[in-house]
């Protein structure tokens, strides 16, 4: 896969450049470990290392989706696929609610959108069948089906997420008051009162 490391020399700062590795020598890394070279693949992935929003960027399969699932349905059309795209920002942003999403959080709402354009584009292609044959016609709108569940299951998913979320919060909440109220360690009543939840904040620390 090839990687943009795109500069702007007029406007990058010099901080921003020195977080960017040698685009020539990144090249040569990525071309030399994609020949099987085992001394590129141990430069390239010093350089990851080195330079860890790289392979964030490369590495975000929820974007690779989406962005997989817009070019399908702009269909070459460039003014489609950017509009979609600011659409998809957009729907993000919404479901976000105007918060920094948690890690859980971020992959459910992912899964809402690409389930979403999963819907669209489904009715689209059901849509421009006109003349098939009924087991194509079936198929497709078989496909329409699953893809509306999972988008359903997408949704009930986030929001069963925010409702433990909301709950999980109030424990802490009364844990807190109950703690001080007996002059005591927040953990330890935590413990005590609410294993399962200790267990839980020590796996997501």
């Amino acid at each position: 896969m090839a990687v943009e490391i795109v500069k702007e020399p007029e406007q990058e700062s010099s901080s921003e450049a020195d977080h960017r590795p040698d685009r020539e020598l990144f090249d040569e890394a990525v071309a030399a470990a994609n020949g099987g070279d085992a001394e590129g693949l141990e430069r390239l992935e010093e350089l990851l290392s080195q330079f860890p929003q790289i392979w964030q960027q490369v590495g975000d399969l929820n974007q690779h989706a989406i962005r997989t699932l817009v070019t399908l349905l702009a269909a070459g059309n460039v003014l489609a696929q950017q509009s979609i795209l600011k659409s998809v920002e957009q729907l993000t942003d919404d479901l976000s609610e105007g918060n920094l999403p948690s890690v859980p959080e971020q992959l459910l709402i992912g899964g809402v959108v690409c389930s979403w354009l999963e819907v669209q584009l489904a009715i689209n292609q059901s849509a421009g069948l006109g003349d098939e044959s009924l087991v194509r016609s079936r198929f497709h709108l078989k496909l329409r089906d699953s893809s509306r569940r999972r988008f359903e299951s997408a949704v009930r998913s986030l929001q069963q997420y925010r409702i433990r979320e909301v709950e999980l919060a109030r424990i802490k909440e009364k844990v807190a008051a109950e703690a001080e109220a007996q002059q005591a360690d927040y953990t330890q009543v935590l413990r005590a009162e609410y294993p399962w939840l200790d267990r839980r904040a020590q796996l997501v620390g």
